[in-house]
Parts: structure tokens; sequence; C-alpha cells
């Protein structure tokens, strides 16, 4: 749909880090741009791809693509960012979080 982002999409699909989680805070110009750029892509990945045809897991693929698509957004559009840390309201067990991360890279299986 896009050729002109095809590089910076080939270029984070090698990376190793990526702008996660589909958080962000831009002013109205940029993400009224970024969501009419992003949702027809959406749009067409799910005419594509079924989500029903997913286990619960797999059918988020459409926010782990977007979560992808920011990266290609912003560095095909150079947009200037800047990173600030983040905090979660919630406890969170580390270890049982990157135990599970590591297990499903060992076994392909998701939990």
């Amino acid at each position: 749909m896009h050729p002109d982002y095809v590089a910076a999409w080939d270029t984070q699909m090698r990376s190793r880090s990526a702008h996660l989680f589909n958080m962000m805070v831009m002013d109205k110009a940029h993400f009224d741009a970024y969501c009419e750029w992003l949702f027809p892509i959406l749009f067409e990945l799910q005419k594509r791809l079924d989500p029903s045809q997913y286990s619960a897991f797999h059918a988020r693929y459409p926010g782990r693509v977007s979560e992808r698509l920011l990266d290609v957004w912003i560095n095909t559009n150079h947009v200037a960012y800047a990173e600030l840390p983040t905090t979660s309201p919630e406890p969170v067990n580390w270890v049982k979080k990157g135990g599970s991360f590591i297990l499903s890279k060992l076994t392909g299986k998701n939990t």
C-alpha cells in the first residue's frame, strides 16, 4: 500500500529494538497523519488475515503489527522523538514474565 515505507519496514524487521505498546504523546497534526496512514493498513490486513481464525493470543496480530509500524512511520517521516521512562501501576513479576518470554521463544508456544 505504501512502497515508500518498505525500506523502513525492512530495517525495522531486522532491528532488535522498537517503540512498543502503542504508547505515544504527539501533537494533533502528527497523530492525525499517523492514524490516517496506519488504520487503512490494519483494515486491509484484517481483510486478508481474518482474526477469527486464530487463537486469542494470535488474533492480537493487528496490535503487534501496529507496534512495529510506529517506528516505520516515525523513521520514514523523520519525526523527532524523545523516550521517557514508563511505570506500571501494577506489580510485575519480572522473573515469571522473563521466564514465560524465554519459554515461548524456545518452544514457539505463547501463553
